[in-house]
């Protein structure tokens, strides 16, 4: 107010290098005083001083009624900035939440690539392993089918061995027991009490076997061998079974018999 008022006092040219309460105390000098304090004032006549006096006081109002609404003003011009004030922290806030929401948004993206990624590991192993044990169990079943055949492979042919020997056995019994038989003929007809025993005439020894010899029959040298015959023993004059074939064998008559000793 006091600013304004200077600026009216200059503008005018009156009142100069005076204070607003001065100003008001001789502007109403005229109405309380009388005519005889103003004329000290200027030379000028009354009307002018009055107009003069008027936009005095008229400026003085201006800048008191100034100075009464500068204070609304301000408050007005505060609250203004206070709702600007406040208006610019929700948008700051606003901004901070939609970035925390894009922060926590990209953060959950984030784990959720992660989890997949991870769920996605872990199914790989997971087949990985299986397709392993799989594999294995194949192997183990395709080892195990191996060595079931194997076993049952050694056992057909332990059987069939079995088998054979029984039957060979049971055949070389037979054998044996034809052979016997044979035998048992050959030297009662003959005159011998055993195979082992010779058979003696007119200072002369002769065996079974020696016998069988001369009568070249290769099938009761056989029967007798298979019965027990010593192919070693030796008759009268020397000779084992063999030798004996051996002189006697013309152009390969007695080749069986000595295939027989053989």
């Amino acid at each position: 107010a006091q600013a304004i008022l200077a600026q009216a006092q200059n503008q005018q040219g009156i009142f100069p290098h005076h204070s607003s309460n001065r100003l008001a105390s001789r502007s109403l000098t005229p109405a309380v005083m009388g005519q005889s304090e103003c004329k000290g004032l200027s030379t000028s006549d009354a009307t002018t001083d009055t107009v003069k006096v008027n936009v005095g006081v008229t400026l003085l109002a201006d800048a008191a009624g100034a100075a009464q609404t500068s204070p609304k003003h301000q408050a007005a011009e505060e609250q203004l900035r206070c709702r600007e004030e406040e208006v610019k922290e929700k948008q700051l806030q606003q901004e901070r939440e939609e970035e925390e929401r894009r922060r926590q948004k990209a953060e959950e993206q984030q784990r959720l690539e992660r989890e997949r990624a991870e769920e996605q590991l872990r199914l790989e192993h997971v087949r990985a392993a299986e397709a392993q044990a799989r594999e294995e169990q194949c192997l183990r079943e395709k080892a195990e089918l191996a060595e079931r055949e194997a076993a049952e492979r050694v056992a057909a042919e332990e059987a069939t061995r079995r088998a054979e020997d029984e039957r060979k056995r049971a055949a070389e019994e037979q054998a044996r027991k034809e052979a016997q038989e044979k035998v048992d003929v050959f030297l009662k007809a003959k005159g011998f009490k055993t195979m082992s025993m010779p058979r003696t005439s007119c200072f002369t020894a002769s065996y079974p076997l020696h016998v069988a010899v001369q009568e070249n029959n290769a099938g009761l040298v056989s029967a007798l061998l298979l019965s027990g015959a010593d192919k070693k023993v030796k008759n009268s004059t020397g000779k084992t079974p063999l030798e004996a074939a051996e002189k006697l064998n013309k152009k390969g008559s007695h080749a069986a018999v000595m295939v027989a000793l053989g």
